[in-house]
């Protein structure tokens, strides 16, 4: 019996913003065909690409929220709807997540208003404005200064 090599995989360190494939086969209980199938369907996203090099090889990246879209749409077909049931659903979900996204202000907005800001007081404006003192000159080596 002859021995063969195999490569050691190790474990990659992803962004928690993103998922892998394998993220989304897990969590869905799907395969690598159907995340592909999904993907041409539109209920997930396109995947960027990520190359590492010759030796590295090239790996998609979803976002971090089409695990849980492929989860929904796995537990929507198992409970027997339609691949045009789910794609209605999951238009409405879009839909919802987009009025919520327009009716909550931005993070800009909670920020202080400039009018409720306090004007420094005289004394450290001044304190500000002065210059920091010199240092006074050394002596060089040969008793010139710098």
């Amino acid at each position: 019996m002859a021995y063969t090599r195999r490569a050691l995989s190790l474990p990659r360190q992803l962004d928690p913003a993103f998922a892998s494939t394998d993220d989304i086969m897990a969590a869905a209980s799907i395969t690598r065909s159907t995340v592909k199938t999904w993907q041409d369907m539109g209920f997930l996203p396109e995947p960027l690409k990520i190359s590492l090099g010759m030796a590295g090889g090239v790996f998609n990246r979803y976002p971090a929220w089409a695990v849980d879209r492929a989860r929904f749409v796995a537990e929507k077909r198992a409970a027997g709807f339609t691949y045009d049931e789910v794609r209605a659903m999951l238009a409405k979900q879009d839909a919802q997540e987009a009025r919520m996204a327009k009716t909550q202000p931005p993070a800009a907005a909670k920020a202080p208003k400039v009018a409720d800001a306090k004007p420094p007081k005289a004394a450290d404006a001044k304190a500000t404005d002065a210059k920091p003192p010199k240092a006074p000159a050394k002596k060089t080596a040969r008793g010139g200064r710098r």
